[in-house]
């Protein structure tokens, strides 16, 4: 099936977000935001032009794009469903045709939010029969074809054909038969339309003595139907693809059409038991065809195939069908759900996406953290020795610090167990030193980290690009001796960076001989897949300005941004989906003005702010949970009230709230309020929501992290940390 273009529009968060070529966003929508209206009441015949003349000459600007007038051969009276980016419009529409006393008339519809794909119609219609009437002489011989065509073993052209019982006859043209026989006579139905009297005795025994032929149900070639049919299916809208299977076998002559637009596929589905003339009376059947894809890495399908086998079975009595792809080079598995209904297929999805999410290991009370994995190289071989044992797939997350598991649930004990003796056997103290600074990261990536790696061996430290660390997996004296180095009072000879980069080095982990599943990009560097993924998962939480995924090879130096098409391409479909939820969620940090949090527990979607001057605050009547909330103060609805009054009526609970906040030690970002919490580190902070940069002594807020650094040092003596005299090289 092919891969149809992808509109780079996501729902995400109750919105629906368009992005470009590279993930930013463009713009941002939600269901409230439009209001969809039906117009009955206008000619048949008419054309969305005329339509978009209507409405507009009524006060209201409509673009012919979302306007369609069904065209369906069963509904007396002619509608039209016109969408427009107002939510108020299809109300005020109403009210102005009755003022006018139009003969037009209009009703608001809900607007339903997409969970599947639903741009691909089937298209099937009855191939061209006849009859055929066997005249036999003898009745048991009769009989005998006629049970042989019934049981499938007599086929006319591959076909099966039905045949009545013998009957005693006259002769159809006349005769009575010969003097020693009485004329028996079968009738065949389904008979191929232009199969000959020689197609029908092909393969039979005992020969018919005479057969005659009744006319076809229509004379047209499936391919001169196509085209008919191809026709009907583009008033309903453009196509992106049409496709008639070969038909050698069945009944029916079967199409398959994508549209380049849901609604259009939707309408096209009036087409449905529909006469076509070029059929004569045989009817169109086309169905919507609700499809879910999701792209994972080989191995950790074949590590849950048998979990998603036993999930599918049970999609068949709901008529879900699982379809599963290799792409070329077997990195990556497709699977593909289908069915009828596409509330089943969005819960097959469902299914399927916590299926391969994978489980977080735990030693029964705790999180089993993931750093000594990243940083201890024997323990890392032991980790993927244990996955190859129990055919098993161990993600490590670098960012969360903990291990993803996916396989088998009864396999599970076993390896917590085996993964809990390696911890033991591996043990060491592990040190980080967070590179806050872009020039403390800039030494590092230019040679830095090389130095304190021939200083203290590769197996020590590690160099952890996308959480911006160098952790040293050792005693306290090379922590100190990296820290030494960094700060310039142990000189070792520094690599200058090379003139090319190293053939198949991973510019993450810097791993050369161990990539086991290689990810090359357009700009010629090679990753592990695990390390890439990683990187496209937390870009939001590396970018500094707007959201980007950049190339960190040749040193960091390389910066080339990918593009999604690219992305795609390389990583599996959930990580796919987090980049765009990534790109959402820091475009709503940076607008803390315009997006707000529904503040319902665990829902995360978001809502459209009303400024503080608006005099008529609206409700937000969260889709996901069942908060109501004002948009302008984000407090519970107080329809009879204002912001300022319905705050001072609650003002008590605010200085309760407040007096925690500052026993625990949070502090509210002054820039969009989000609460942070200080657990380690040096003092300056990066808000998560809105990217700026803090320093936690006196709150101040700046663009960027160097004006921070600075001002720690001039104003507070320094940044809180050990490398107060680190040397910027």
């Amino acid at each position: 099936e092919p891969d149809l273009e992808d509109d780079l529009s996501r729902n995400i968060l109750g919105a629906t977000v368009k992005f470009n070529e590279v993930g930013h966003v463009l713009k941002v929508s939600f269901p409230t935001d439009f209001s969809l209206a039906c117009i009955r009441g206008f000619r048949p015949g008419s054309s969305p032009e005329a339509i978009v003349d209507i409405v507009r000459g009524l006060g209201f600007d409509v673009t012919i794009n979302w306007v369609r007038i069904s065209k369906s051969t069963t509904v007396l009276e002619p509608k039209a469903t016109v969408k427009v980016e107002d939510p108020l419009f299809a109300t005020e529409l109403c009210s102005r045709l009755m003022d006018q006393g139009s003969a037009l008339n209009a009703a608001p519809i809900s607007i339903a939010s997409r969970q599947t794909n639903c741009r691909k119609v089937h298209i099937s219609w009855h191939k061209s029969t006849r009859s055929a009437w066997l005249n036999f002489g003898n009745g048991e011989i009769a009989k005998r074809v006629a049970q042989n065509f019934n049981k499938g073993k007599y086929k006319c052209l591959g076909q099966s054909v039905r045949s009545s019982a013998p009957s005693k006859t006259p002769d159809r043209r006349g005769r009575s038969g010969s003097h020693n026989s009485v004329p028996w006579t079968i009738i065949l139905s389904d008979v191929p339309g232009y199969a000959s009297s020689e197609d029908i005795e092909t393969g039979m025994k005992n020969l018919p003595r005479h057969i005659e032929l009744g006319a076809s149900s229509y004379d047209a070639l499936d391919a001169e139907v196509s085209v008919v049919v191809r026709s009907q299916l583009e008033e309903h809208g453009p196509l992106e693809l049409f496709h008639l299977a070969p038909s050698h076998e069945g009944k029916r002559v079967k199409a398959t059409a994508w549209f380049i637009d849901e609604e259009d596929a939707r309408s096209a589905c009036e087409l449905n038991n529909g006469p076509l003339g070029i059929l004569k009376k045989g009817r169109l059947t086309v169905t919507l065809v609700p499809s879910a894809k999701i792209k994972v890495s080989a191995p950790i399908y074949l590590a849950l195939k048998t979990i998603i086998d036993e999930a599918s079975m049970t999609w068949k009595e709901r008529h879900l069908r699982l379809f599963v792809y290799q792409d070329a080079v077997s990195r990556f598995t497709t699977l593909k759900v289908e069915g009828d209904d596409a509330k089943d297929v969005a819960s097959a999805r469902k299914t399927l996406d916590d299926i391969l999410r994978g489980v977080v290991l735990t030693d029964g009370q705790h999180e089993i953290g993931s750093s000594l994995f990243n940083s201890n190289r024997s323990a890392y071989n032991k980790l993927k020795s244990t996955e190859k044992e129990f055919r098993i797939v161990i993600i490590r997350d670098k960012t969360k610090r903990h291990l993803l598991y996916h396989g088998a649930p009864e396999k599970m004990h076993q390896v917590v167990r085996q993964i809990t003796d390696i911890l033991r056997e591996e043990s060491s103290s592990i040190f980080e030193i967070a590179l806050y600074d872009d020039h403390q990261f800039s030494w590092t990536i230019r040679g830095g980290f090389k130095s304190i790696v021939q200083e203290l061996g590769k197996d020590v430290a590690v160099f952890d690009v996308v959480s911006r660390k160098i952790i040293i997996n050792g005693t306290q004296q090379q922590f100190d001796a990296a820290l030494s180095i960094m700060n310039g009072e142990h000189h070792v000879k520094t690599h200058t960076l090379p003139e090319h980069k190293s053939e198949g080095e991973c510019p993450i982990c810097l791993a050369t001989d161990d990539i086991e599943i290689p990810v090359e990009t357009s700009c010629k560097h090679t990753y592990c897949l695990e390390c890439f993924e990683g990187c496209c998962k937390h870009a939001a939480s590396t970018s500094t300005n707007q959201f980007q995924i950049k190339c960190a090879g040749d040193g960091g130096e390389c910066r080339k941004v990918f593009d999604l098409p690219e992305l795609k391409n390389h990583v599996s479909s959930s990580v796919f989906e987090d980049i765009f939820i990534s790109s959402f969620t820091e475009y709503i940090g940076r607008h803390p003005e315009d997006f707000h949090y529904c503040k319902g527990v665990d829902c995360g979607f978001v809502y459209r702010c009303t400024p503080a001057a608006n005099s008529k605050p609206l409700l937000y009547a969260c889709s996901n949970c069942p908060q109501r909330l004002c948009t302008s103060c984000h407090e519970d609805w107080h329809g009879g009230h204002t912001c300022a009054e319905y705050k001072d009526l609650i003002s008590g609970g605010y200085e309760a709230l407040e007096n925690l906040i500052m026993e625990l030690g949070i502090k509210a970002c002054p820039k969009c309020k989000t609460l942070m919490e200080k657990t380690e580190g040096c003092n300056h902070m990066s808000c998560l929501a809105c990217k700026a940069h803090i320093c936690w002594v006196c709150m101040a807020v700046f663009e960027t992290s160097k004006p921070c650094y600075d001002h720690m040092s001039e104003v507070h003596g320094g940044i809180g940390l050990g490398l107060a005299n680190f040397a910027f090289q």
